[in-house]
């Protein structure tokens, strides 16, 4: 029999004794062991199992049986029962289980079982430490305290073997432990670890905490003795050269910044800080943009040899997200993310990039993927609630502690806490040190707090309108600017307006536009195309440059009607209100398009709530405000701009008929502002293009692309009567059936002379009916509408929630209407990521655009290129050259009347290239795009360095 069996049997013998014995001196031998992690010096009988694992292993079956031995303790099992269920009520403990018990039903799914079993083991032991932990040391913090002491003291001696493992290197050239040795770079060092990167994170991970200690001892040889532990711990950070760890280092420093600037100056402070990092970054962005930059030389080349190992991590998390994608609810299995991966789309370039992962079953590589791909939405939801168990009250006694120490104290936690779930989003850490750290940073926090201010810190973060609103807007800005860019322009209308901003730019016309080379665009006023053209100058020619302006209002629409909500009801009406405009399809979807109704419906949504504030506040600046808007709303869509002033003229006449106002001069006063600013702000364009061209400004503007859209079915715009509605509800989905009760509701409330439904009502009626009696109609002219219908659901839902709370007997009022409203948010978003193709589409003209692009690359803009049936904006945006549009028949008689050293040049689909090949040869096929291509007709073959040319310019066939 081996040997390592019998030792084996002894360290669990011994554990167990230790365990059972003494708990405390049981908890300080595994931290020692925690970080003897180097597979080669510390595995006994087989390669995974470590000292620490069999220490765990005694740890839990131990735990277990004094548990056993507690509950028969008296003999009266069920009232000690009694007493372990009281834990229940303890969200740690509450969360803590459940993700457990997620992950044991998520093993259903799993394609490899035995290694599911085993991982789910290992958490079950450490479920196991957290609760005994808890239990043990929750009135203690001062306790925990002293085991993170001593930890420090044990990392800081495993740093002094990473100064050992360079010196033996450089004076031996020997290796032990975990040591990389890059040529041309200094070595990473990674002591006693097996991961280097698990060895910086751990340093990170204390480091933050050891400063706080420098800070709060009150004896200067304190001080200085935590000081010489932590320069060599930082130096050491360093030398791991571990991106991830420098990422949660740095995250951690911000972090701890921020949360004493906001105890000193309040929320304001992060307008402060935002405002530095931008001014730090801009002068290191402008260096680094120069291509002859010694600085931007000095990082490529210090990146360069680790820029694989970089793109396969982006790769992992890319394969993460498409497990999700295909098990949305419970994951894949916890355990099992390998074999899942590999049958992903992206699986087959990252095996290209790394062929050594066939041989080993490579991990997520990022805590939230992991969690994401392997327990799906439920398990990422609850193991999200349980770092938030921990977390919030580490940062409210951050924020709120008076003791000094105390406050630092959880300040650094929080900041460590913060800075590895921020590199967790790159690597992951199953390993017992991470487990440990987060358990007595939590129960730390708990403690200290006291049990009976717990309900007050979770409070804090559901009624803080702060934090409410930066989860709005950090949801909002993922949602609409997500993949903004990476999508090609779409022809109709994309294209057009892309094309105008960008012959704005190059020829300083900002009063002409034109899409067509010598035609004027009469059709709509061009203050979205000057934002366009405004992004352009910023950032490029380009489509996020195109989409960017639609976004920026969209965002802002979105907050818009978080503060409508707010001024006209309470919060939570306006929080779900913004939820509800964010997550109606058709609103999200034209944020992220490069078209004028979003940005429209905006300042439109904008007028319409200043004319409100106009009414209750009888300040003359909100009637400016109003018609200033108004005039803008003009400038980007013309006469549907004025759609305020019709929302205006109806209610004021509920209000005249309903003997709540009367004309008076403070009235007439308003009306008079709002009217003039209106005109002031729209009229001279109109009037200058007037001036230039007279009458045929007038029939192109407003007769043919108003008066003609408005009575005949233009274009093929014809729609019955009722077709906004299949639109509305094909848009809103979920929100549409909650809108039916919400409006029975709303005349109730009408009835009872409720000003606000009235002016909701009004709101959105007007613009349905006007819409609707138009003959042409698009999907996207109802847009201006959403706003108004994301109010009136939000109302709804807050008048149900509030009902349900009234009944409320089982919970807190405040935690149960928090856990009502983010159900909410977590299932609207979930159902948008269901039905994500939706709105997130693929790139429908990438092949043409590319092919087209490459035409003028390799060939230059001479040539005249066919396009076999592209639409003539993508041509134009996407080409410099001469064009033809063509069908089949026209392009193959061209091909065959092609004049003897004539080359034709033509792009059009693979199905094509390959019949008009079967009959006319010479032609070569120069690039491919999915179905598309771009073909080259001559009688003489081309030269050897043009096809080189060729060769090297021709783009990746899979985009």
């Amino acid at each position: 029999m081996n040997p390592e069996i019998y030792i084996l049997a002894l360290l669990f013998i011994v554990s167990s004794l230790l365990v059972f014995l003494n708990l405390k001196a049981a908890l300080s031998v595994l931290l020692v062991l925690s970080v003897l992690l180097h597979k080669e010096l510390f595995s006994i009988y087989r390669w995974d199992v470590l000292p620490v694992r069999i220490f765990m292993i005694a740890f839990a079956i131990v735990s277990g049986i004094n548990f056993v031995m507690w509950l028969t303790k008296g003999g009266d099992i069920s009232k000690n029962i009694l007493k372990a269920l009281r834990y229940l009520k303890d969200p740690f403990v509450v969360f803590l289980l459940l993700l457990w018990l997620i992950r044991a039903v998520s093993l259903i799914f799993t394609k490899n079982l035995p290694a599911s079993v085993f991982l789910l083991g290992f958490f079950t032991t450490m479920v196991v430490l957290g609760l005994v932990l808890y239990k043990k040391y929750l009135g203690f913090p001062e306790e925990v305290l002293t085991f993170i002491k001593y930890y420090i003291y044990i990392v800081f001696g495993l740093s002094l073997i990473a100064f050992i493992q360079i010196a033996i290197y450089f004076r031996y050239d020997f290796i032990f432990g975990a040591f990389w040795n890059i040529p041309g770079h200094m070595p990473r060092v990674g002591s006693l670890f097996w991961d280097v990167n698990h060895f910086g994170g751990l340093l990170a991970g204390l480091l933050p905490v050891v400063g706080v200690f420098i800070l709060t001892s009150e004896k200067l040889k304190h001080k200085v003795g935590y000081f010489l532990l932590a320069v060599p711990m930082g130096v050491v950070l360093l030398l791991t050269n571990s991106r991830t760890s420098w990422i949660s280092a740095l995250v951690s420093f911000l972090f701890f910044i921020t949360l004493l600037l906001v105890r000193k100056f309040g929320y304001k402070a992060l307008l402060y800080i935002s405002l530095v990092i931008v001014l730090i970054s801009i002068p290191i962005a402008w260096e680094y943009g120069k291509k002859a930059s010694p600085f931007r030389a000095e990082v490529k080349q210090y990146l360069h040899y680790r820029m694989d190992s970089f793109d396969s991590h982006l790769l992992l998390i890319k394969g993460t997200w498409q497990v999700f994608d295909k098990y949305p609810y419970l994951g894949g299995g916890y355990g099992s993310f390998f074999e899942h991966f590999s049958k992903t789309k992206v699986a087959a370039e990252f095996f290209g990039r790394d062929p050594a992962a066939l041989n080993v079953r490579v991990p997520a590589h990022t805590i939230w993927g992991e969690v994401l791909s392997e327990t799906g939405a439920v398990g990422f939801i609850v193991f999200t609630l349980f770092i938030l168990t921990g977390l919030v009250p580490l940062v409210y006694l951050a924020l709120r502690e008076r003791s000094r120490e105390k406050y630092l104290i959880s300040a650094g936690m929080s900041a460590s806490v913060v800075g590895w779930l921020s590199a967790g989003i790159f690597y992951s850490y199953n390993s017992e040190f991470f487990f440990l750290i987060f358990f007595f940073f939590f129960i730390y926090g708990l403690g200290t707090l006291g049990r009976d201010k717990w309900m007050s810190a979770y409070k804090a973060l559901i009624t803080s309108e702060k934090y409410v609103f930066v989860f709005l807007m950090l949801l909002t800005l993922g949602l609409v600017l997500l993949n903004l860019g990476k999508n090609h322009l779409l022809p109709w209308d994309e294209a057009i307006y892309a094309n105008i901003a960008r012959n704005m730019t190059e020829s300083g016309e900002y009063i002409v536009q034109n899409w067509k080379p010598g035609v004027i665009w009469y059709e709509k006023p061009p203050l979205f195309m000057w934002m366009m053209g405004g992004a352009m100058n910023l950032f490029g020619v380009s489509e996020f440059s195109a989409r960017l302006p639609s976004a920026v209002m969209g965002i802002a629409s979105v907050l818009l009607v978080y503060f409508i909500g707010r001024r006209m009801f309470n919060k939570t009406t306006g929080f779900i209100a913004a939820i509800v405009l964010l997550t109606t399809f058709n609103y999200l979807y034209y944020a992220r398009a490069s078209m004028l109704d979003v940005t429209a419906t905006f300042f439109i949504t904008a007028g319409i709530f200043s004319y409100w504030l106009a009414k209750s506040r009888h300040k003359v600046q909100w009637w400016l405000l109003a018609g200033v808007l108004t005039g803008l709303a003009v400038m980007v869509k013309g006469v549907v701009g004025f759609i305020p002033f019709g929302v205006f003229f109806f209610y004021e006449l509920y209000l005249f008929f309903t003997a709540q106002q009367k004309i008076n001069r403070h009235t007439v006063t308003g009306y008079l502002v709002m009217l003039l600013s209106s005109v002031a702000v729209f009229l001279p364009w109109h009037f200058e293009m007037y001036r230039r061209f007279g009458q045929a400004f007038l029939d192109n503007y407003i007769g043919y692309h108003v008066l003609d859209r408005a009575t005949s079915a233009i274009e093929d715009k014809g729609r019955p009567l009722y077709w906004y509605i299949i639109v509305m509800k094909v848009s809103m989905r979920l929100w549409f059936v909650a809108l039916i009760p919400a409006l029975a509701l709303t005349v109730s409330r009408i009835l009872k002379k409720d000003n606000r439904q009235v002016f909701l009502a009004i709101w959105a009626v007007f613009i349905f009916v006007l819409f609707s009696l138009a003959t042409s109609k698009l999907k996207w002219y109802i847009v201006p509408i959403y706003p108004a219908t994301a109010l009136t659901v939000a109302w709804f839902f807050e008048r149900m929630i509030v009902l349900v709370v009234s009944k409320n007997r089982l919970m807190d009022n405040v935690l149960l209407k928090g856990f009502l409203v983010g159900t909410l948010v977590f299932g609207s978003v979930f159902y948008l990521f269901l039905n994500k193709e939706l709105i997130y589409e693929s790139d429908l003209t990438g092949p043409q655009a590319l092919l087209l692009q490459q035409k003028d690359t390799i060939f230059g803009t001479e040539d005249v290129v066919y396009a076999d049936r592209i639409d003539l904006p993508l041509i134009l945006y996407y080409s410099g050259s001469p064009y033809e549009v063509v069908d089949f028949r026209p392009l193959k008689e061209k091909l065959e009347s092609a004049q003897p050293g004539e080359r034709v040049l033509f792009v059009t689909k693979v199905s094509r290239f390959e019949r008009i090949s079967e009959t006319i040869p010479n032609l070569l096929l120069i690039g491919q795009q999915k179905e598309w291509v771009l073909g080259y007709y001559s009688d003489y073959y081309l030269t050897d360095k043009d096809l080189k040319k060729v060769l090297i310019l021709e783009p990746q066939s899979d985009i």
